[in-house]
């Protein structure tokens, strides 16, 4: 036992040196795993909203008629494939992709609670009186492509190829 004392002593410095290389290390092979998953993850995600919105994303080629029950229809595959993804976004962007998703699916900031699922992207103009003139509150009728792919944009930031 006083023979380990004396060698624990002697070579300290070597022993600390070790297990501190060995610490970064490990730390350098979890960070590098985490990297991997996320760029799988992120593959996955961008896979399915291009396969789902083909048509629509990145040029808007061939927009339906009735693009709200388009989206609905495909909600279910993007709602899974954001779920999935979210878990391997760190919690201070996980805060910002939820607020990008529910902006992209709710319209605005995503607090809008009468509104339907999708209207931004449907064309329409929105007027009320005020002191006795027709004012447009609202109006989508040009925009209305464009504020798809700046929040689609928005969406699939998070899942950059690097």
């Amino acid at each position: 036992m006083h023979d380990l004392i004396n060698i624990l002593v002697k070579y300290h410095w070597e022993i600390i040196g070790t297990l501190v290389m060995a610490a970064i290390g490990a730390y350098l092979r979890g960070l590098n795993n985490r990297r991997n998953r996320l760029a799988v993850a992120s593959a996955a995600f961008r896979n399915v909203f291009l396969t789902e919105l083909k048509g629509l994303y990145p040029i808007p080629s061939n927009w339906p008629t009735d693009i709200e029950s388009h989206l609905i229809g495909i909600f279910p595959k993007l709602q899974s494939a954001v779920a999935e993804f979210r878990l391997f976004l760190s919690w201070y962007r996980r805060k910002c992709f939820d607020k990008a998703w529910r902006i992209y699916h709710l319209g605005n900031d995503g607090r809008e609670i009468d509104e339907q699922d999708y209207w931004q992207y449907t064309l329409h103009i929105s007027t009320s009186v005020a002191n006795g003139k027709e004012v447009t509150i609202d109006d989508t009728r040009t925009t209305y492509k464009e504020t798809f792919k700046h929040n689609v944009d928005n969406l699939l930031k998070y899942a950059k190829q690097t």
